[in-house]
C-alpha cells in the first residue's frame, strides 16, 4: 500500500481525489494503529474478474459504440477477486462492507465489516501456508499467544485478549487454523464489540470457501493486456478500484477507481463531457509532479451519475493507451452500473 501511495504522489503529489474515498479513508484510520504494531514485526497483512465483451460507453460520450478499441480488444483477465471467506453472524447494526485482494506482500484477502460504513472488524485470510508472525506489543515487548480458544473445533489463539496487554491500541485480535496450514486472523478495531464472547461468536460465524467472483459497480473496456493485478477492492459504498502493473520492461501501472461523488473537489482544471475534472497534465495549482508528465498521468472526472471516476497510468500502460484516446478514452470506456449490486458485473474486458 505504501508503494501505491508513493506512485500516486509521483503523479500529482497532491491530496488527490483518487485516494480520498470516504470508505477507504475510514478503513485506513481504523487500520492505522494495527499497521503500526505490525511494522515492528516486519509484516503487512493487507487486504477483478472474468472478461466482459459488452461495449462500455458513458451516456453523452462522443466515444460511440462503433469506435475501434485497438489495445487489448481481446484482453482477458481471470477471476481475480474470488473472496475465500465471508462474515456470518455479526452484532446488530454491523454488516460486511468491503473485500480486498492484495499481492503487496504475498497474496492476502481482507474482509471488513463495520457499522455506518466505518470498519470495526477485519478478517485476513492468507494464501501462505505458514502462520503469520505475531506483532510486538507496545513498548517493543515481544508478542505471544496469550490464550487458547476453540473455533468450530479448530485451535485458536488470542494474541490480544480484550482488556489485556495491547488492547489499548488494538482492542482484540484472534487467529485460528481453520484448516490444516491455513490461517485466518480477526482484528477488532472497535472497542464496542471487543468482548471475548462476542469476538468468538463472530469468528465461529465466518464461512470459508468461494462463492464465486465478486461483482463490481463498473466495467471497463480496452484495458491493455498482459498486466498483473496487484490490488483490487470492492465495497458497498459503492466504491471499487483495480490496480495493475506491467511486470516486464518497460514497467508501469494502471489504476481505475470509482467512488460516490463528493461535494469537495480538491483540484479542478478542465471539463470532460460537461463534467468538472482534474487532469494532471494540464496547468493546476497543486504541487508539481517529479516525473516526466509523458510518463505519468492522473485523470479524475467528478459527478458522473453520482460517482467520481479516476483513471491513472504510468510508463508502458500509459503509452499503450494512447492509440485509443489515452486516459480520456479509457475513462469514456468505463461504464458505471449504479448502486444496486444486482446490476454489477465483472470489471475488465
Amino acid at each position: 500500500m505504501n508503494d501505491l501511495k508513493e506512485r500516486l504522489a509521483e503523479i500529482a503529489a497532491a491530496p488527490g481525489p483518487v485516494t480520498s474515498v470516504d470508505a477507504a479513508a475510514a478503513i485506513r484510520r481504523g487500520r492505522r494503529i494495527r499497521r503500526g504494531r505490525r511494522a515492528a514485526a516486519g509484516t503487512a497483512l493487507a487486504g477483478l474478474a472474468a472478461a466482459v465483451t459488452a461495449v462500455a460507453v458513458l451516456p453523452g460520450s462522443p466515444d460511440g459504440p462503433h469506435r475501434t478499441v485497438r489495445p487489448a480488444e481481446q484482453a482477458g483477465y481471470p477471476a481475480l477477486l474470488v473472496p475465500p471467506a465471508a462474515f456470518g453472524w455479526l452484532p446488530k447494526g454491523y454488516a460486511q462492507i468491503a473485500v480486498t485482494r492484495s499481492e503487496d506482500d504475498g497474496t492476502s484477502y481482507t474482509v471488513q465489516a463495520g457499522r455506518g460504513g466505518r470498519p470495526a472488524l477485519e478478517l485476513t485470510v492468507l494464501e501462505s501456508r505458514t502462520e503469520p508472525p505475531i506483532a510486538n506489543l507496545p513498548g517493543g515487548k515481544k508478542g505471544r499467544w496469550m490464550k487458547t480458544a476453540l473455533i468450530n473445533g479448530h485451535i485458536g489463539h488470542w494474541t490480544i485478549v480484550p482488556g489485556g496487554a495491547g488492547s489499548n491500541q488494538v482492542p482484540a485480535e484472534l487467529r485460528w487454523e481453520y484448516q490444516p496450514h491455513h490461517w485466518a486472523l480477526l482484528s477488532v478495531t472497535d472497542g464496542a464489540v471487543a468482548q471475548e464472547a462476542t469476538v468468538l461468536r463472530i469468528a465461529k460465524g465466518v464461512t470459508f470457501g468461494s462463492r464465486g467472483p465478486a461483482a463490481f459497480p463498473f466495467r471497463a473496456r480496452g484495458v491493455p493486456s498482459g498486466l498483473k493485478p496487484i490490488q483490487v477492492r470492492v465495497g458497498t459504498g459503492p466504491e471499487a478500484s483495480v490496480r495493475l502493473t506491467s511486470p516486464g520492461t518497460p514497467g508501469g501501472d494502471l489504476g481505475i477507481e470509482v467512488m460516490p461523488a463528493k461535494r469537495t473537489r480538491p483540484l479542478v482544471n478542465t471539463k470532460i463531457d460537461g463534467h468538472p475534472a482534474f487532469d494532471s497534465r494540464l496547468q493546476h495549482g497543486g504541487p508539481k509532479a517529479d516525473r516526466n508528465p509523458s510518463e505519468a498521468q492522473r485523470l479524475v472526472v467528478y459527478g458522473v451519475r453520482g460517482f467520481d471516476v479516476a483513471v491513472e497510468a504510468t510508463g508502458g500502460p500509459l503509452r499503450r493507451l494512447q492509440a485509443s484516446g489515452g486516459l480520456t478514452g479509457l475513462y469514456r470506456r468505463v461504464q458505471l452500473l449504479g448502486d444496486e449490486p444486482v446490476r454489477w458485473t465483472a470489471p475488465l474486458g
